[in-house]
Order: C-alpha cells, then structure tokens, then sequence
C-alpha cells in the first residue's frame, strides 16, 4: 500500500529569518540616508533663508592695514561686535544679513556632517548585506571600505574649503560693514577625519588582503 505524502500548503511560504532581517537592515538604512539628506537640505535652507543680523562668522586674519581700533567696534542691535577673536590665532568675522549662498558655506558644519551620515549609510549597506549572507570577507566589502574613505575624505575638504569661499564673499560684499583689506581668509581644518580616513583604508587593505589569503588556501 503506497504510503502519499501530505499536500503541499497552497498558502504563501514565510521568507527564512536571514532574508527578513537583510530587508529590514535595507529598508531602514535607505530610509535613514533618505533622512540625513532631507535634515541636511532642512539646515541649509534654514541658513540661507535666514534673514537675522550678524548670526554667522568666517574665519578671518587681520591684515597689517587693519587699526587696532577695529577690536572696539561697538554691537549693533544686541549681536557682538563684528571682530571676535575666538583663539590665540583665529578670528572670526560676523556678518550682517549676508546672501544665502555666503550664509550657507559659513554654516557648513550644520549641514554638511547629516550629508556624510547619509552617504556612509548608502556605503555601508553593501557590506551589511554581505555580512548577513555570511560573505564578509570579500574584495566587494574591501571595496565599500575605501569608497566610505573616499566620502569623508570629500567630506572634510568641502568642510575645510567652504567657510574659506564664505570668507572671500563676505569680504567681496563688505557684509561686516568693516573695509575688505583689513582682513584675509583663514584655513582652519579640522584634522580628525583623516584619522577616520586612515583607519578606513587600513580595514580595506585588511580584508582585500585576508580575501586574498583565503582564496589561496582554498586552491591547495
């Protein structure tokens, strides 16, 4: 007597555990990045709408032509004076209802990192993926290693070069109400990034080097 095997369920099957939490990490990374983009153009928008009086700063030198009575230029309308020292070797020159686009570089700080924090995220998802299928090592993650190196490496130079472009507007358009030749732009990177830089590159040479070791060890 032949012994029939039950029917197959005619409902949908459940997709295994694996690929439910690889779709989760997608979905919530992508809706993540989507999020630090929109915060980012939020910040910026609200820096170059921005109609407030002397509410942001380049990073300025003063210049040999500068009277050392430029340091006692009295506030205007409750706002510090538009000279402020803010290190032994930095000033800061604040800027009275500047352009949009001069406001939003001087700003970059505040909207710039929610940019890297998208950017990263889309980067990694990648290796994310890989990681839950169980192929970390690989030259794909590696890859993706080097490319989020890349992002915080463009992200640093803008950082660096904005308030330098803000800076030379402010000075062009005479927004501090001070003459444009008693000061120059100042630089003043941030140098922990490249930190960050360097681990990153670090970890892709790591794994396309253990990638390679493996690939090695599995033809003998």
């Amino acid at each position: 007597m032949a012994v029939l095997d039950p029917p197959a369920p005619t409902g949908a099957r459940r997709p295994p555990a694996p690929v439910v939490v690889e779709t989760v990490v997608a979905v919530a990374t992508v809706f993540g990045a989507l999020g630090a983009v929109v915060v980012a153009a939020m910040r910026a928008r609200e820096l170059a709408r921005s109609s407030a009086g002397w509410m942001v700063g380049v990073p300025v030198w003063p210049t040999g032509a500068m009277p050392d009575s430029a340091w006692d230029t009295p506030a205007r309308q409750g706002f510090p004076s538009p000279v402020q020292p803010v290190g032994p070797h930095a000033v800061d020159l604040w800027l009275d209802r500047p352009d949009g686009l001069t406001a939003a570089l001087a700003g970059v700080g505040v909207w710039v990192s929610w940019l890297v924090v998208a950017a990263l995220l889309l980067t990694a998802l990648p290796v994310a993926r890989a990681v839950l299928r169980g192929h970390g090592l690989s030259f794909t993650t590696a890859r993706q290693a080097a490319v989020s190196a890349g992002v915080v490496l463009v992200a640093w130079a803008v950082h660096a070069a904005a308030p330098l472009l803000a800076a030379r507007r402010a000075l062009d358009a005479g927004y501090s109400g001070l003459p444009a030749e008693w000061f120059t732009p100042q630089a003043r990177p941030v140098w922990w990034p490249l930190l960050v830089v360097a681990l990153l590159l670090v970890l892709a040479g790591t794994l396309a080097a253990a990638t390679r070791a493996v690939a090695r060890a599995a033809e003998r």
